[in-house]
């Protein structure tokens, strides 16, 4: 019961973290839009996962104020936590609401974690089936996709090989794409693709690019993801900022080379829409991979069309702010460490530190007056 209460809280304290990693990453984005600074796509993007990587590498830094903790190197009454800073202001007057009232409000959390795990009340029982019916059919369409991904990879053909990258052309789909295996990286090109040599080139560069970038990498974590947040609009927001930023940085990436045509790249995504919604049997590209162009409609996703679009016009009109490697990590170290705090204040406080049972005490004496109020008028003489 200890463990299933551990981690239940731990996955409260993701879904927390993860709305206010977005909304951080929102904020940094409205401001630089307020301040006309435009970072390049591939640096928005780094910071974007970096945000929320720093919600991975959180419990790194719990267990360090722990072990501090015990090495006598914070004091044992050393918290962060959100609800420990509310118990002691509440005790020195800078909330006024009734003892009762305010411990019933910060008991919230665990009313409704103990409603799911013992499964007592119907809201609580109704949210146990709900998720596991999701979880699990998310789960096994991600399982499904992997094997479909699996049988491209199978009916395709060696081309070519440069170390653990292999590039293979394929007759079952139209869009190029990247993916990869545990230790092999794959680049799946349409074998259409090589009477039109200029087309191949592009496609491949755009392809290296991603991989080049870990954007495969974080396709397969954004997969693993799924089934857990599956109910999470955030999730979806998140992977739709992923999936277009990632697109934008590759493409950026490619203009900056010399002699770079974009016309003839514009012309190149634009002709690999047209054959892949020509054909009948279009095959559709399974996850986890990174798709040359996005040819499919999203919930809660940039439609196919306005991807696209953006695409082409970050290309024509290119509007960035040069930075450097120290200016950004001058950007990224405060974004990550703004999560990491945030996650050291939504844990779960101790049950009996001195300010615990102080309250517990006031509680317990406002209780008392409660009773005593409502038994004195029975003693009254007639």
């Amino acid at each position: 019961m200890i463990l299933t209460d551990a981690v239940l809280n731990a996955y409260i304290n993701a879904n927390i973290m993860l709305i206010f990693a977005f909304a951080l990453w929102k904020f940094i984005q409205y401001t630089n839009n307020k301040l006309k600074f435009q970072l390049p796509y591939i640096f928005q993007l780094r910071l974007l996962n970096g945000v929320f990587l720093a919600i991975a590498l959180s419990p790194i830094a719990i267990a360090a104020i722990a072990a501090s903790i015990q090495l006598g190197l914070l004091s044992p009454d050393f918290s962060m936590s959100v609800s420990d800073i509310a118990v002691a202001q509440y005790l020195n007057g800078s909330i006024e609401m009734k003892a009762v009232e305010f411990e019933r409000m910060l008991g919230i959390r665990n009313t409704f974690m103990q409603d799911i795990l013992s499964l007592n009340t119907p809201t609580g029982f109704t949210i146990a089936i709900l998720f596991s019916i999701g979880f699990t059919a998310i789960f096994a369409r991600s399982i499904i996709n992997i094997f479909k991904l699996r049988s491209v990879l199978r009916a395709s053909y060696a081309w070519r090989q440069f170390g653990n990258l292999k590039i293979r052309l394929s007759d079952t789909t139209f869009i190029p794409f990247s993916t990869r295996s545990l230790n092999t990286r794959y680049v799946v090109i349409p074998s259409g693709m090589l009477a039109e040599n200029e087309d191949l080139k592009m496609a491949l560069g755009h392809e290296l690019q991603h991989i080049r970038q870990g954007d495969v990498e974080w396709a397969f974590i954004l997969e693993a993801l799924r089934p857990f947040f599956f109910w999470n609009p955030v999730f979806y927001f998140w992977k739709r900022q992923v999936q277009q930023l990632r697109e934008l940085a590759c493409d950026q990436q490619l203009v900056l080379k010399k002699h770079f045509d974009i016309q003839a790249y514009c012309e190149c995504l634009l002709k690999v829409c047209k054959n892949s919604i020509r054909k009948e049997d279009s095959y559709s590209i399974a996850l986890p991979a990174v798709p040359f162009v996005q040819v499919e409609n999203t919930p809660l996703g940039l439609s196919a069309a306005a991807s696209l679009k953006h695409r082409i016009i970050a290309m024509v009109e290119p509007a960035t702010t040069p930075i450097s490697r120290k200016a950004f990590a001058c950007l990224l170290l405060p974004a990550m460490a703004l999560v990491i705090l945030m996650s050291l204040a939504i844990q779960k406080p101790g049950d009996w530190s001195q300010d615990r049972l102080m309250l517990s005490t006031i509680v317990n004496l406002e209780r008392m007056e409660s009773r005593a109020t409502a038994v004195q008028p029975s003693q009254e003489p007639f």
